[in-house]
């Protein structure tokens, strides 16, 4: 029983629209018919004296749980996703980079294509099978 409710818990949370990550920022993720879309948010992490500082490490952190969110839950075709908004380029290239070496360790084709001028990283994931939300949420 009690693995039977670990597991069904793990599914639970696997099926949660938002994910806390550790330095208190969070990730929304929806699942759409056309693409899944991710924003990342800083949440918790709210002094204005280190922004930048926390806008990177966010950012950075949201890459590498985005990248296991995108195989955890099994999430292909487009993803769109909206990091918090950095001033510096240097930072941008930072985050893409950490992106960049998150996906490269998906078994599953991914490619990470651009970021647009609104600041929206388009990434892609060939489909495999059905997502996780569609296996368990089938009517």
């Amino acid at each position: 029983d009690e693995k039977y409710y670990q597991q069904a818990l793990s599914f639970s949370e696997a099926l949660q629209k938002k994910v806390w990550l550790k330095g208190g920022g969070y990730l929304v993720i929806e699942p759409t018919e056309a693409m899944t879309v991710i924003d990342v948010n800083s949440g918790k992490n709210t002094d204005k004296k280190a922004q930048r500082e926390i806008i990177l490490r966010s950012n950075t952190e949201a890459a590498d749980e985005i990248a296991r969110q995108l195989r955890l839950r099994n999430l292909s075709g487009m993803v769109m996703i909206d990091f918090i908004n950095m001033a510096d380029n240097r930072d941008v290239k930072l985050v893409m980079n950490a992106l960049r070496k998150a996906l490269s360790a998906d078994p599953v084709k991914t490619a990470l294509i651009d970021i647009t001028k609104l600041g929206i990283v388009e990434v892609t994931r060939m489909k495999v099978r059905k997502p996780l939300h569609e296996i368990l949420c089938q009517r």
